[in-house]
């Protein structure tokens, strides 16, 4: 009898400890499922744009009172996480929020995203006119409790973004400049036409005896008429840049040069240029040619 009697205490208290382990994890469970509700409305109803309601509404029920957002660059509170998000719907129209991965130890919550959006307008500093689009990543912890928000703190790759929208880095006229003479330097044909604006003007004055004294105008022209007439009649011995300017959509060389007329056999003695050349969409649209147009004059005439 006595052994029955602690035999059934013991049985109690087993099936009590087992019920009240069942009831603390289902409690745990249904919290763990609140907060996974408000994760998800988090990010596919308020960082999302979408047309079922507007962030402020979707964020008010999961923001605790003293919720607060933070990153490097500072802290938010609920209202102004609420107002930054209200701008980024208005200037980012298409704006993401894609949870990749979602992490979950206690009442933290860790989540991967992928954030993608067109912004039109000044968005961080930079003027955006809708044609470019940024992807990044994104990694948030969030302190939760009961389906709501305690603080989160959050890293986003906006330097990525910035680069993104901004688009490849625009060449500068000397670098244009230099390509192009690059080109003529190893007789590359293919690369000086596609650093050709249709619209070029190669522009040289001097002796309207020699054949490809100018100015010719439109690639065509110059692409048929000059460089062969140019090239069969001048044969460059010495070029060399001394200086070298550039301002905006403007570039200018200085240096020595000496040059040998096919017709005569003749070589000038060396003289100064100057080159100015001007580009336009990437391309070079002007390439004005300052030389010394006596001395060629003269070995040209012998």
């Amino acid at each position: 009898m006595k052994y029955f009697f602690i035999t059934t205490l013991f049985l109690s208290a087993f099936f009590m400890g087992c019920s009240g382990q069942k009831e603390i994890s289902n409690t745990n469970n249904k919290e763990i499922m609140k907060n996974k509700q408000a994760i998800e409305a988090f990010y596919g109803k308020a960082l999302t744009v979408n047309n079922e309601a507007r962030p402020t509404d979707v964020l008010k029920p999961l923001l605790s009172s003293a919720f607060e957002s933070m990153s490097s660059s500072g802290s938010k509170n609920a209202a102004q996480l609420m107002q930054q998000l209200e701008f980024f719907w208005k200037i980012i129209p298409d704006l993401k929020w894609e949870p990749q991965a979602i992490i979950n130890e206690g009442d933290t919550y860790v989540v991967r995203s992928i954030a993608s959006g067109t912004p039109n307008g000044e968005f961080m500093g930079m003027a955006t006119d809708g044609s470019k689009s940024f992807e990044i990543m994104t990694i948030d912890i969030h302190s939760m409790k009961d389906g709501q928000f305690l603080n989160t703190k959050h890293v986003e790759d906006w330097a990525t973004s910035m680069k993104q929208l901004a688009g490849p880095k625009k060449q500068s006229a000397m670098e244009i400049a230099d390509a192009f003479m690059t080109a003529m330097g190893k007789g590359d044909m293919e690369a000086m036409k596609n650093l050709m604006h249709e619209e070029m003007v190669w522009q040289n004055a001097g002796d309207k005896n020699i054949p490809w004294i100018g100015p010719w105008e439109g690639k065509k022209i110059i692409l048929e008429e000059f460089l062969p007439a140019f090239g069969a009649g001048f044969q460059t011995i010495k070029w060399e840049p001394v200086d070298a300017l550039t301002s905006d959509d403007t570039a200018a060389y200085f240096g020595q040069m000496i040059g040998k007329l096919t017709n005569s056999g003749k070589e000038t003695s060396e003289f100064t240029y100057a080159l100015r050349v001007k580009v336009k969409d990437d391309k070079v649209i002007l390439w004005n040619w300052l030389e010394d147009s006596f001395e060629v004059s003269r070995a040209y005439n012998n």
